[in-house]
């Protein structure tokens, strides 16, 4: 398997951590993990390995390749960002890995240096100088003339980059850019100041790549620039709008400049300026173009910018021709320089209805202050956007504009403190029970609250309080949930928030968030808790065990893995719930008979058998801040209980397992970046060994009786709490610390054939003392297999002064449990 080294990505080079992952390498991330040099969770899942260190410090990071290399060899080491080109050339050079040169990634990385190979060549650019101290600079002036650009020699994203029309101006600008001390992602920035030509033209980028040291271009990009004296980017067009004969004259001068500066390996990203004489180099990074400028190559019909970087650098062939784009793309950054700070996002219902619009998104959270213009930080949000050509796209990318509006946060914003008031709330029901009882938890005279539900979900809605109550026959159809999300939004107004409380409509409700720009958790955020390969993939990046995992899809995979890793194992869909689709598979016997079945794997994943116990552990995390948690162990597994055996489970009452449990879980919060969530982790104890290793965790409150007990024992309805969370407010919550009462409960399986038809079951509230409620099927009730941990054959909810207690009456419980029942006939049903 191919194994490489990122160090440090940023913008584009997360996305060469899923590429690399999607192709089934092995990506090896280096992060500092902090400030700005912090890689988001749901890229880092992605990682086969993260190993935390500062990045900035060259010679660490050095010595930890070697000591990586050595152990398990990688096929090549990349830059996650502009900053890290020299480093990487370095440690490629140091394992004998392709890779730049020294002397080309400093040339490449140092704007100066770029400058003077350039002229070496004999190419045309604009008139420069360099200038380290204040009275150097009128001599620059002199020579480069007015206007100029003022800028640093070795930074990024337009950061103090400024155009000057007097020496007024540009004297404040060199003191900007030489006095700004530590730079970006935490590197001291050279004391060196470039004074370059203005050149007055439209700007393009091209994009290309170099194998074996022939280079090909695969783009020309048109950017469009915010106002000056800055020169930051708000958008871009792929393909660029030129001539024939300006195309090939722009892609043969950034040919000529890739050969002069000794490019031999890698993508490349050239910026230039058409002036009325021709091309001019603004800069070129030997990196992959940022702004998703690799999105838009691919969603234009080009070629993958990603796999091409990732194979060049590892020294793999790249088949040719690279496709050129067919088709058009373009992204707008949004800048409101008027706004320190918004408050929501709203995006018209048209905006997410046009399918010429790709994605729309938020670059600075509300709330957040919003730094003053000059660089690529103070852009706000941006729309993207494909079509079959270049006035389309441009269309969609005008009306996606306008029907986006920042609104502005009020003078007087209240504090997370109190209950903000006028909130327009967007419920994702499918509950047909008293969870469904929203009104419970939310003031319906304050807020404004509609509702998307199933027939069934649709009872205990309070339909006189509600705004309005769309039913539908199944939120699994995604398209008619998107329809009428949109079609409420655009009869009551944009949705403030969206409430999405079961495991089974988390991704529909990021879904909604993301094309109704509404803030909260999107897509990418919620696979982290429902993927169970990403999961644990960020979980193990964070240092905690978890069980040896991999996705497959086929038959032939699933054997691959029993071959390589063993008997036994489990086979379970990545975002199942409810043990839906679990089999343990023992031996060879048992694999071979699940796989005649003929079960559909897309989506499944085969994961190590962890002997030991199993615990559940709920709580509430608000503001990044444990605010009660409690773990149970479990009397024998979810998966056991859907296939016929009783589950139960018991509150742990030992003080220093808890202490345990509770780093763990902090652990896992933090590798999954869950700060506002009430949560339920399941993890084992492991025999022989007593670690504790990973299961998975739901961005939910647990299910089965569990919710019942958590608020008749210890006070807390979780549902309750999952609402405030969401919505931001704050509130006490009880601590349920060990030494108090313990609770427990049991669940009884369904017959084994089924369906079937119940006459009676026993009630053990007067048996068992332990047992103070119990929910029993009334008789005539039919149970079809399909009820999971809501409808079952009896559940018991137990109390009692400690664990071992309630545990000697769960043995008792189900010694005592009757059921009488009868098999449905066929066409008992009917009618």
């Amino acid at each position: 398997m191919i194994r490489i080294a990122l160090i440090e990505p940023r913008s584009a080079g997360c996305a060469l951590i899923d590429r690399a992952a999607e192709l089934g390498w092995q990506p090896v991330v280096l992060t500092a993990d902090r400030e700005e040099r912090r890689v988001p969770a749901r890229h880092l899942g992605l990682a086969a390995e993260v190993h935390r260190i500062d990045t900035n410090d060259d010679a660490a990071v050095l010595a930890l390749l070697r000591t990586l290399h050595a152990d398990r060899a990688f096929h090549a080491v990349l830059p996650g960002f502009e900053h890290y080109v020299p480093l990487a050339a370095a440690a490629a050079a140091e394992l004998g890995l392709p890779g730049l040169s020294a002397g080309t990634a400093r040339t490449l990385r140092l704007k100066h240096l770029m400058r003077e190979a350039v002229a070496a060549a004999g190419l045309p650019q604009p008139r420069y100088a360099v200038v380290a101290a204040e009275s150097e600079l009128a001599a620059a002036l002199a020579l480069v003339g007015f206007p100029c650009v003022v800028k640093p020699v070795d930074q990024s994203g337009s950061l103090n980059v400024r155009r000057a029309d007097d020496p007024e101006q540009a004297l404040a600008a060199f003191r900007a850019v030489h006095d700004y001390g530590t730079g970006y992602l935490g590197r001291r920035g050279l004391p060196l100041v470039l004074v370059e030509e203005y050149i007055s033209g439209p700007e393009f980028s091209v994009e290309g790549f170099v194998e074996d040291g022939r280079a090909q271009v695969l783009a020309v990009t048109e950017k469009l620039l915010g106002p000056e004296p800055w020169f930051v980017e708000t958008g871009h067009l792929l393909p660029a709008r030129l001539g024939e004969a300006d195309r090939r004259e722009t892609e043969q001068y950034a040919l000529e400049v890739v050969a002069a500066l000794g490019l031999q390996l890698g993508p490349f990203h050239l910026e230039l300026r058409r002036s009325a004489a021709g091309p001019r180099l603004m800069e070129l990074g030997a990196r992959l173009p940022g702004d998703r400028i690799p999105d838009l190559l691919r969603l234009a019909g080009g070629g993958d910018l990603y796999e091409l970087a990732l194979r060049c650098h590892a020294g793999l062939p790249v088949a040719r021709p690279v496709a050129r784009p067919t088709a058009q793309a373009g992204i707008r950054y949004l800048l409101r320089p008027e706004l320190t700070s918004y408050q929501n996002l709203l995006v018209e219902p048209e905006v997410t209805a046009d399918p010429r619009v790709r994605e729309v998104g938020a670059l600075i959270e509300p709330g957040r202050p919003i730094p003053p213009p000059g660089s690529s930080a103070a852009r706000l949000g941006y729309v993207l956007a494909a079509a079959a050509d270049h006035p389309s796209t441009v269309e969609a990318l005008d009306l996606a504009e306008r029907g986006l509006r920042f609104e502005p946060r009020p003078p007087a914003a209240p504090t997370r403190l109190e209950p903000r008031m006028g909130r327009h709330v967007l419920v994702l029901n499918r509950w047909n029970n008293r969870f469904a009882e929203y009104h419970r938890y939310l003031d319906h005279r304050a807020d404004r609250v509609s509702y998307l539900t199933t027939e069934a979900g649709a009872g205990p809605l309070d339909a006189a309080q509600a705004e309005r109550i769309v039913v539908l026959p199944d939120l699994a159809d995604r398209a008619a949930v998107h329809a009428a999300a949109a079609e409420l939004a655009a009869e009551t107004g944009p949705f403030t928030h969206v409430l999405a409380l079961s495991e089974f409509d988390l991704e529909l409700g990021g879904e909604l968030r993301e094309r109704l720009g509404v803030p909260g958790k999107r897509p990418a955020e919620v696979r982290l808790v429902r993927d169970k390969v990403v999961m644990k993939a960020a979980v193990a990046a964070a240092g905690l065990r978890v069980p040896t995992n991999r996705p497959v899809e086929t038959a032939e995979q699933v054997r691959e893995f029993a071959a390589t890793d063993g008997y036994p194992f489990v086979l379970k869909p990545r975002g199942g719930a409810d043990s839906q689709g679990v089999h343990v598979i023992g031996e060879p016997a048992d694999l071979e008979r699940v796989l005649a079945a003929g079960e559909d794997l897309t989506g499944y994943q085969c994961e190590e058998f962890i002997d030991g116990n199993l615990y559940q552990v709920d709580g509430v995390v608000a503001g990044g801040e444990l605010r009660t948690i409690r773990s149970w162990r479990c009397v024998g597994s979810c998966l056991d209980f859907a296939t016929g055996t009783p589950f139960g489970s018991v509150v742990n009452d030992d003080a220093e397992f808890e202490a345990r449990v509770v780093e763990f879980a902090r652990g896992v919060l933090k590798a999954l970046d869950l700060t506002d969530e009430v949560f339920h982790l399941e993890v084992f104890r492991a025999n022989g060994t007593d670690e504790l290793v990973f299961l998975e965790i739901g961005a939910r409150a647990g299910g089965g009786q569990l919710r019942f007990v958590w608020e008749e024992v210890y006070g807390l309805d979780l549902i309750e709490a999952s609402v405030h969370v969401q919505l931001g407010l704050e509130r006490d919550y009880p601590t349920a610390e060990v030494g108090g009462e313990v609770g427990g409960y049991l669940m009884m399986p369904e017959p084994p054939v089924r369906p079937c038809v119940v006459h009676e079951v026993s009630s053990l509230l007067a048996e068992v003392p332990e047992v103070y409620a119990e929910a029993l099927p009334p008789a005539g009730t039919v149970l079809d297999g399909n009820g999971g941990a809501v409808h079952t054959a009896g559940a018991y909810r137990f109390r009692a002064a400690s664990s071992e207690q309630i545990r000697q009456a769960i043995d008792v419980a189900v010694k005592l449990y009757r059921i009488d029942w009868s098999p449905v006939a066929d066409g008992d049903l009917d009618g």
